[in-house]
């Protein structure tokens, strides 16, 4: 009984299921939903249609990201709107399958949401505040929310679908446990750096051949306001009454609930079971109760008669238990007892039990005094965070309203204008490492008509305004001062090819009878004798190595089969195949078998969604329109 009783506490432990996330943005097809029929499409799929605001939605997920060639290149665009066709078409297929999340399960979902609590608890004047802050109704967030869950199920089902073999993990085992012999030797490009010669012309040519290399990228420098939840949570002063009223509030938090100890007896029986058999159990239990009242040590007849294996071992003894843990029978009678008495018979769903109290904690709560740091933290934090969704929408208002500079809402909100240091595309430091700053800083509004940016929201409790100071256009780098760059880049080029030249003459020795050994003493190199190597648990140059042994052909007739591996920047090695033993699955552990079939269901898995979401877009004619990209 303790062990069903053990899994309740602990839940039950779900089978993880490993899948391929093909689509790299969220849902985004539920905006025309509410938009009505006049929306522009940019594509339509068989009756679906993809908006032109839900495109932009998406893109704008990686504005500021990444190369802005790559962002603004055709081929970019249509993957952005592919992806969105097949989640539209996902969408659909899921709902004629009947996939549905109900509203319990979607009141779940949002609840744990940890953006939408406060002190750990959902708040749904918090709820509500954030979406209106993205502009945002309720309906439409929980219509996204159902359908990103109920994708999910969806994608979940092909992993659930997936049936491996014992031969198949059977068959990868004696791969991953393959041994092979692998002697090598380093060529380091370092040895060769003094023989490389570099001349000003073949600077002069790799600058003009690499120019975009060395231009300078665009560059701003701006002044910003910064407005914060933390700032208002510092300043925040608790009064005495705040306090008392967080207190009462939060009662559970500072109490400690009554514990007991207790033991047990139990005599199973079958809640369906005859007459006759209950009958009988209950004699038994009844004979036990009177053993116990007249005398006879508890834990002893538990030991000795108890049919849960878990306590009886124990003497009965079910350790210190809270409410909600036994069957609410055994529970009940056991929270009416005194130290040391025993209960009446008692049945529940596991048969008849006799119980003892053997130990008592009361309930006991932290004073105010005690939780005062803590509740004026609370506080602090809560108040803090009302105040700055206040002024949230005032700081919104008065960027947008004062588009000319950030003076207004800097002096109505009590704010300081704060400058950066100079930054590009890419970002920078400070304020410039969040990517929504960065695609602010350089908006064609922004940097071109030196007007504020709207107010940008970095996380949920920070938002920015900026406006351009300075701008930098691109530039090409004068040559004198990339010229060293340049040097020591060519010098190590010759150098690795030097590298390469030597090595590939001394791969050549040892395919003609030299020994690896006498060759790497001889020419000064680093040299690895023989070691037994695997797939796993491999880094650095040694991984490197042991990739391309492993990709090398079997040993024949005992010769070592020689060959190259790229060690980038650290050259090459030479190394030799030596021998190969096969793996041996059959010493593999139950931890190790799992996980390789895991893997293989995993990868069966991507298999069949692979195939499944190619079979969508076979079905039905798709129109992308180009223009409106």
């Amino acid at each position: 009984m303790l062990t069903k009783i053990r899994e309740k506490i602990q839940g039950v432990i779900a089978t993880v299921i490993l899948l391929l996330v093909v689509i790299p943005f969220a849902l985004w097809g539920i905006n025309s939903y509410f938009e009505g029929g006049s929306s522009v499409n940019v594509a339509t799929a068989d009756g679906v249609e993809i908006s032109q605001r839900d495109y932009r939605a998406a893109m704008d997920q990686f504005r500021g990201r990444m190369d802005p060639a790559v962002f603004d290149s055709r081929e970019f665009k249509a993957l952005v709107v592919d992806g969105l066709i097949d989640q539209a078409l996902l969408v659909r297929d899921a709902r004629a399958r009947g996939y549905r999340i109900g509203n319990e399960r979607l009141g779940r979902l949002i609840r744990e949401k940890p953006y939408f609590q406060r002190d750990g608890k959902f708040d749904p004047q918090l709820y509500e505040a954030l979406l209106r802050r993205e502009g945002m109704s309720t309906v439409e967030f929980e219509a996204r929310l159902r359908e990103e869950n109920m994708t999910g199920q969806l994608q979940a089902a092909f992993g659930e679908t997936a049936i491996v073999t014992e031969a198949e993990v059977t068959a990868l085992l004696r791969l991953w446990r393959q041994e092979r012999e692998v002697v090598y030797a380093v060529v380091d490009p370092e040895r060769f750096a003094g023989k490389a010669v570099v001349t000003p012309k073949a600077i002069e040519e790799y600058y003009s051949a690499r120019a975009d290399a060395f231009r300078a990228p665009e560059e701003v420098r701006i002044e910003y306001l910064r407005l914060a939840a933390e700032d208002f949570v510092k300043k925040y002063q608790p009064s005495e009454d705040e306090l008392r009223k967080a207190y009462a509030e939060e009662a559970a938090r500072y109490t400690r609930p009554e514990k007991r100890r207790a033991s047990h007896i139990l005599i199973a029986v079958a809640a369906n079971a005859a007459k006759e058999e209950v009958e009988r159990a209950q004699g038994r239990i009844r004979e036990l109760e009177r053993q116990a009242r007249a005398g006879a040590d508890f834990a002893a007849l538990a030991g000795k008669h108890s049919q849960d294996p878990d306590s009886a071992a124990k003497g009965g003894d079910l350790g210190e238990i809270g409410r909600g843990v036994l069957p609410k029978e055994l529970e009940a009678a056991i929270y009416v007892l005194r130290p040391g008495a025993i209960s009446q018979p008692v049945r529940t769903e596991f048969g008849f039990h006799l119980a003892k109290l053997t130990g008592f904690t009361p309930e006991t709560r932290k004073p105010p005094h005690e939780a005062r740091k803590e509740l004026t933290d609370l506080v602090r934090k809560r108040r803090g965070e009302e105040r700055f969704l206040e002024e949230a929408e005032k700081f919104r208002n008065l960027v947008y309203e004062h588009p000319e500079g950030l003076g207004p809402a800097a002096q109505a909100l009590g704010l300081a204008i704060q400058r950066s240091e100079w930054f590009g595309r890419a970002g920078g430091a400070g304020v410039a490492a969040y990517p929504k700053v960065v695609e602010a800083a350089f908006h064609p509004e922004v940097l071109g008509k030196t007007r504020n940016s709207d107010a940008v929201e970095i996380n949920p409790e920070t938002m920015v305004a900026v406006r351009v100071l300075d701008h930098r256009p691109a530039a090409l780098r004068p040559l004198a001062e990339v010229r060293a760059q340049i040097e020591r880049t060519l010098r190590l080029q010759q150098a690795g090819e030097l590298a390469r030249a030597a090595a590939t003459d001394w791969l050549k020795q040892l395919q003609a009878g030299a020994a690896l050994e006498a060759l790497a003493r001889s020419h000064a190199l680093k040299y690895q004798g023989p070691r037994l190597v695997t797939r796993e648990r491999l880094d650095g140059r040694d991984r490197r190595v042991v990739e391309a042994a492993f990709r090398a052909p079997r040993p024949q007739t005992g010769r070592a089969v020689y060959g190259l591996a790229d060690l980038g920047s650290q050259g090459y090695a030479v190394f030799g195949l030596k021998r190969v033993l096969e793996g041996r699955p059959e010493k593999a552990d139950s931890a190790l078998r799992e996980r390789a079939r895991r893997l293989l269901l995993s990868r069966r898995g991507i298999e069949y969604y692979a195939l499944y979401r190619a079979g969508l877009r076979q079905k039905v004619d798709i129109k992308i329109y180009q223009d409106r990209l």
